[in-house]
C-alpha cells in the first residue's frame, strides 16, 4: 500500500443504491471486485448507502478477501449501535484483521463521543487504532477536549488518506503527521 497522498481508485456505489438488503450488496461487492484489478489501491466510498449495523456486519469476511482495499467509507449511514462496545467489535472486524487500513464510521448513529471517556478500557481499545479509525464529523470546530477532538481530526485523516492530495487541497485540510 502506498503513504499519505498515494494515487488510489475510488470506488463509489453507483447510483447511491441502497444497501440495505443482501441481494444489492452483493451487486456492489461484485462490481468493487471487478475494479480492483485496475488499482493497488481501492477506496470504496459506501457512504449514504443505507447500510444497517447487520449489513456492515458481514462486509468484514466478505472485503478481507480484496487485499488491494485500502480505506473504506461508511459515514452517513443507518449503522445503528447500542453502545461504545458495539462500534468498537465493528470497527476492530476491520482493523484487527487488516482488512482495510483506515475506516470511517462517522455520521452514523453512535453514542455521543463525550460518552467515550466513561469505559477507559474500551477508550484506549478504540484509541490503539490510531488514525486509522473516524468516528467523529469533519468540519467541526475542535472542542478543547483531547477525548473529543482526536476523533475529529481522525476524520479529516480519513479524508486525506482516501480521497487524496486534491481532496485536502481542495477543503484546506492540514496535513497530519502520520502515526
Amino acid at each position: 500500500m502506498t503513504g499519505l497522498y498515494g494515487s488510489s481508485f475510488v470506488y463509489a456505489n453507483p447510483q447511491q443504491r441502497f444497501l440495505s438488503d443482501t441481494a444489492t450488496l452483493n451487486v456492489a461487492l461484485q462490481e468493487l471486485s471487478k475494479v480492483l484489478h485496475f488499482s493497488d489501491r481501492v477506496v470504496c466510498n459506501l457512504s449514504s448507502s443505507g447500510l444497517t449495523l447487520e449489513r456492515a456486519r458481514e462486509l468484514p469476511q466478505r472485503l478481507k478477501q480484496l487485499n488491494k482495499l485500502y480505506a473504506l467509507d461508511l459515514s452517513s449511514n443507518y449503522i445503528r449501535v447500542a453502545d461504545w462496545q458495539d462500534a468498537y467489535d465493528l470497527a476492530a472486524d476491520f482493523l484487527v484483521n487488516d482488512t482495510v487500513e483506515y475506516l470511517d464510521l462517522g455520521l452514523n448513529y453512535l453514542p455521543p463521543l463525550q460518552s467515550l471517556t466513561d469505559n477507559a478500557g474500551l477508550y484506549k481499545k478504540l484509541r490503539s487504532f490510531g488514525h486509522r479509525i473516524a468516528l467523529g464529523l469533519y468540519g467541526c470546530p475542535l472542542t478543547g477536549m483531547e477525548n473529543v477532538d482526536h476523533w475529529i481530526q481522525n476524520a479529516g485523516r480519513f479524508r486525506q488518506e482516501a480521497y487524496g492530495h486534491d481532496y485536502a487541497q481542495k477543503f484546506k485540510i492540514k496535513a497530519l503527521d502520520k502515526a
